[in-house]
């Protein structure tokens, strides 16, 4: 890892100002290593055996998780002046999550701080993004991966139809479906990047944004939108 350019995107104690919250972009294979080897070489904070750090994973960030963290940074470090560190890891957040977490981001407990590390900042809301600062972090030489998503749109639309019955039969949760929702946009943003996307992708992208809206109120349909995705998406 790059420490020096770590420290230039994250910043450090002794400079005077090192914010609260952090939201990371990036493939998490890579910035969680490289955040817990910054954490532990640069800012001398042990992540192993410390009551003070914790590192949670999810698929979606719901509520609850929400109101446990809330819970959890409200709590007097156990080290004295000791720093409070939380790592997020999630691919999604429901939007109940992100409004419940606006005030402590805007105005956490003393000495803690938070690393939120996700595939991309675009879906989250705005009052929150202005409450934690976004750095983009994905290594020049890892390459970015979509999940299901290549995969799928590779199939022919039986098979994906074939896909989506299976998903939503076999899943007791949604994650997976709202998972390649995500990891849809992700591919189709990632082809925006060099200028090789088309009309029918473009449209295409449109509708899984819609969807990912969808994705976060009550009882969405998610085989209902995966089936018109895989409709409509092209090959």
């Amino acid at each position: 890892m790059d420490i020096i350019n770590w420290q230039q995107k994250i910043g450090s104690f002794e400079n005077g100002f090192f914010h609260h919250a952090f939201l990371i972009e990036g493939d998490s294979g890579y910035t969680r290593a490289a955040l817990r080897d910054f954490i532990e070489d640069h800012l001398k904070i042990s992540t192993l055996g410390n009551p003070d750090f914790s590192e949670q994973e999810f698929s979606s960030f719901g509520i609850d998780d929400s109101r446990a963290l809330k819970e959890m940074q409200s709590r007097k470090a156990f080290a004295e002046r000791g720093k409070k560190i939380f790592v997020v890891i999630a691919d999604t957040f429901t939007t109940e999550a992100q409004n419940s977490l606006l005030k402590i981001f805007e105005e956490p407990t003393a000495d803690t701080h938070f690393f939120i590390l996700v595939p991309s900042a675009k879906f989250f809301l705005p009052t929150l993004l202005s409450r934690v600062v976004t750095v983009r972090a994905q290594e020049n030489n890892v390459k970015e991966s979509f999940g299901e998503a290549p995969d799928f749109l590779k199939q022919s639309y039986s098979e994906r139809l074939a896909f989506v019955q299976k998903i939503a039969k076999d899943e007791k949760d949604t994650s997976r479906s709202g998972k390649l929702i995500h990891d849809i946009i992700r591919f189709f943003n990632q082809k925006n990047k060099t200028g090789k996307r088309t009309k029918e992708e473009i449209r295409t992208l449109e509708l899984a944004l819609l969807y990912w809206k969808y994705t976060h109120s009550k009882a969405p349909s998610f085989k209902m939108m995966l089936e018109h995705l895989a409709l409509v998406a092209p090959r």
